[in-house]
C-alpha cells in the first residue's frame, strides 16, 4: 500500500500547534497595550500582571525597558516560525520511517529527532540573540524580551485551552442535536451484532466439518466418555458409549480429532504381558518355521538372520526385488509373529514432501489433516513396549528422499533428539498430550521397512538412502522345506528386544577383531582404489551393528561381512560399465578366493557373476 508522508492526523496535528503559536503572538500584542489593537489595562494585560507582578505595569516597563520592543516582537516571531518548522519537521520524520517500514522509535529515529530540535532551537536562539542587537548596549533588551516570551507562551497556553474547549464543546452540542433521535453508543452496535452472528455461522460451519473430518478418520463426531473423561474426537472401535454433552468442544480436538481420540483412549496405563524367553537364535528358527508352516512361505534361514540383524543395525530397512517374491508378507508376517501389527502404508507416485505422510494444517476448515501414518506414529509414544513395525509399500514408486527427508536426516541423530515439528501453534494453543509445542518425539520403538521393486515404473534409489539403510534382496525363489521344531508365534516386547541386540553387541566374541578389521579392510582398499567406492564411518558403524546381531542370531561373521560388503559396495557397481570395471571385478573375485578362501563369501561372488555377465 502507497504510505503518504503526510496523514490528515499529522495536518490536525500541526494546525493545532499553529493555532497554540497563534494564541502566543495574540497574547503578545495584549501585553504590550501599546498597539491600535489593544488599550492599556486590557484583561490580558491585567492577568499578566497577577500572575507575573513587575516593577511597573504602565506601558508594561521593566526596570525601565518596555516590554513591546521591537526587538521582542522579534523574539517572538521568530519563535513561532522555528516551533513550526520543528514540529512539522519531526512529523514529517516519524511519517518517513513508517514509510520505509522503520520502527519510528528506534535508536535511530529518536537520535534524528533529537538533532531536528537542537538545530532548530540553535537557529532560533541565534538568530534571536543577534535581533537584539539595538543602539543601546547589548543586554539592554535581552532580559525584557525573554520575559515579555514568557509571559507570552503561559498565556497563550491558557487562551489555546479556554478556545478549545468551547470549541470542542460547540461540536459536542452540534453532533448530539444532530442526532437528538438516535440512541448514544460509543460504536455502531449493528456491526458488532453483525459480527457475532457471522462468528456463530463459522462455528457451526466448523462443527459440521470436524464431524465429516471426523466421519473419514472412522470415528463419531459426537463427544465420548471415556473413563469419566468427554472427548470430542470420536468413540474408538472397542464399543466406547457415546454420551450427549453440551459443553463446547476444545480448540485442539477440532484441530487434531485424531490425535486427542488417542490420548483419551491411552489414560490407563496399560499392563501387556510379554513372553520375553527366546534367543536371537532361538526368534530366527521359530519365525522360518512359522511363516513355512503357518502362512506357507519359504525363506531360508541366512534371509531370516539377515532380516532380524537388519533391525539391530538401523531403523530402516529395504526388502528390493521383484514383484511377488515375498517382501511385504516378510514384514507383515513378522509382526503377527511377535504378536503385533504392522502398519502399512500404499506410497503414490503423486507424493512430493512429507504432508504426504505427515498431513498439513487447513487454513479453510481450520482443521489439520492428521494422516493414519502420523496418527501411528503418535499412538506409539503411549504403546513403549510394543515393536512398531510401519512398511511403507513400494517405497520408490515416488522419489524417497523427498517425501522421507525429514526422517532419513532425524534417524541420524541420537534417540532422545529424534523430534520432528509437525506446525507451529499460537501461543496458548492447548496442544496433544504428546505434540507440545508443535513437535513430534518419534518413538523408539519404530522401525520403517520400505519394499521396493525393480521395474520401469519405479524410481531409482539413491545411495543417500541406501547408505542410511539396511537392504535385503529377494531375486531368488526359495523351495519348500520341511519344517521340524516349534512354529507357534510369541509375544515379544521392545525391551526385550533392544536388550537381546545389546547383550549380542556387547560379546566379546561376537565381536570383529582388529585381525578381522584388517582382513576385510584389504577388500575396501581394493574397491576404493579400483572403483573409487568409498567405505564411510557410517557404514561401518553398522557393521559394528550388524555383525555381533548376525553372530547371535546362528550365522557367522564371515556370512555378516558377505552380506554388508554385497549390499553396501559391490550393489554400486549396478549400471557401470566403464571399460576398466569387468577386469576390476575379475581381480577382486581373486582377491576373495586369496584372502578368505574357496567358497567364502558366497553372495558377494554372485553378484560379481551377474554384473561379469552383464558387461
Amino acid at each position: 500500500m502507497f504510505k503518504t508522508h503526510f496523514t490528515r492526523k499529522n495536518f490536525i496535528a500541526i494546525s493545532l500547534v499553529f493555532f497554540y503559536l497563534l494564541m502566543v503572538l495574540f497574547s503578545a500584542v495584549a501585553l504590550d497595550g501599546n498597539n491600535p489593537f489593544f488599550v492599556k489595562n486590557n484583561p490580558i494585560q491585567l492577568l499578566a500582571a497577577s500572575l507575573f507582578p513587575l516593577n511597573d505595569l504602565e506601558g508594561r516597563v521593566v526596570k525601565g525597558v518596555p516590554a513591546g520592543s521591537l526587538q521582542a516582537y522579534f523574539l517572538i516571531i521568530l519563535f513561532v516560525i522555528y516551533i513550526l518548522l520543528c514540529v512539522s519537521s519531526i512529523i514529517y520524520e516519524v511519517r518517513l520511517a513508517k514509510y520505509y517500514d522503520e520502527k519510528p522509535t528506534s535508536k535511530k529515529w529518536l537520535l534524528t529527532y533529537g538533532v531536528t530540535f537542537l538545530v532548530c532551537g540553535a537557529l532560533w536562539i541565534g538568530i534571536s540573540m543577534v535581533s537584539q542587537i539595538s543602539d543601546k548596549p547589548y543586554p539592554y533588551y535581552i532580559g525584557t524580551s525573554f520575559i515579555f516570551l514568557g509571559e507570552a507562551i503561559v498565556i497563550g497556553l491558557l487562551l489555546f485551552l479556554i478556545l478549545g474547549s468551547i470549541v470542542l464543546n460547540a461540536c459536542f452540542l452540534v453532533v448530539n442535536l444532530k442526532n437528538i433521535d438516535k440512541p448514544f453508543k460509543f460504536f455502531d452496535g449493528s456491526k458488532v451484532e453483525q459480527k457475532e452472528l457471522e462468528e456463530e455461522e463459522t462455528e457451526e460451519a466448523r462443527a459440521k466439518a470436524q464431524g465429516q473430518l471426523a466421519e473419514s478418520f472412522g470415528e463419531s463426531s459426537n463427544p465420548t466418555s471415556v473413563s469419566g473423561a468427554v472427548t470430542s474426537a470420536g468413540a474408538s472401535s472397542n464399543g466406547a458409549s457415546i454420551s450427549e454433552d453440551s459443553s463446547p468442544l476444545k480448540e485442539k480436538e477440532r484441530v487434531f480429532p485424531g490425535l486427542c481420540s488417542i490420548d483419551y483412549l491411552n489414560m490407563a496405563p496399560n499392563n501387556d504381558v510379554f513372553d520375553d524367553s527366546l534367543s536371537l537364535s532361538e526368534i530366527a528358527t521359530r519365525f522360518r518355521n512359522y511363516l513355512a508352516k503357518e502362512e506357507g512361505l519359504y525363506y531360508s534361514l541366512l534371509s531370516i538372520r539377515e532380516f532380524i540383524s537388519a533391525f539391530a543395525a538401523s531403523r530402516l530397512i529395504i526388502l528390493e526385488g521383484l514383484s511377488g517374491t515375498g517382501k511385504s508378507s516378510l514384514a507383515r508376517y513378522f509382526s503377527e509373529f511377535i504378536g503385533e501389527k504392522s502398519f502399512f502404508e500404499a506410497v503414490q507416485a503423486t507424493w512430493r514432501d512429507r504432508t504426504s505422510i505427515l498431513g498439513y494444517y487447513n487454513d479453510f476448515s481450520r482443521t489439520y489433516n492428521e494422516t493414519e501414518f502420523l496418527k501411528r506414529l503418535y499412538e506409539f509414544g503411549y504403546k513403549k513396549e510394543h515393536v512398531n513395525i510401519m512398511v511403507l509399500d513400494e517405497l520408490n514408486i515416488s522419489r524417497v528422499e523427498y517425501y522421507f527427508a525429514d526422517f532419513l536426516s532425524i534417524l541420524e541423530y541420537p534417540e532422545d533428539e529424534w523430534k520432528i515439528k509437525i506446525m507451529q501453534f499460537p501461543y496458548d494453543f492447548d496442544a496433544p498430550l504428546h505434540l507440545q509445542d508443535g513437535i513430534l518425539q518419534i518413538p523408539n520403538n519404530t522401525f520403517f521397512i520400505g519394499t521396493a521393486n525393480k521395474d520401469e515404473s519405479t524410481y531409482t534409489i539413491t545411495d543417500k538412502v541406501y547408505d542410511r539403510a539396511i537392504t535385503l534382496d529377494f531375486d531368488d525363489r526359495n523351495e519348500p522345506f520341511e519344517v521340524s521344531g516349534e512354529s507357534s508365534p510369541i509375544s515379544l516386547s521392545f525391551t526385550r528386544l533392544e536388550s537381546l541386540f545389546e547383550e549380542a553387541i556387547a560379546k566379546k566374541n561376537n565381536q570383529l577383531t582388529i585381525d578381522d578389521y584388517n582382513t576385510f579392510k584389504k577388500l575396501t582398499d581394493f574397491t576404493y582404489d579400483t572403483f573409487d567406492l568409498t567405505f564411510g564411518n557410517r557404514i561401518l558403524h553398522q557393521i559394528q551393528l550388524f555383525v555381533p546381531a548376525f553372530v547371535a542370531t546362528g550365522g557367522t561373521k564371515e556370512e555378516a561381512l558377505d552380506f554388508m560388503f554385497a549390499e553396501k559396495v559391490i550393489s554400486k557397481l549396478e549400471g557401470r560399465f566403464e571399460d576398466y570395471i569387468l577386469q576390476g571385478l575379475l581381480d577382486l573375485k581373486a582377491l576373495l578366493k586369496k584372502t578368505y578362501g574357496e567358497g567364502s563369501f558366497q553372495e558377494t561372488n554372485r553378484r560379481i557373476a551377474r554384473l561379469i555377465k552383464k558387461l
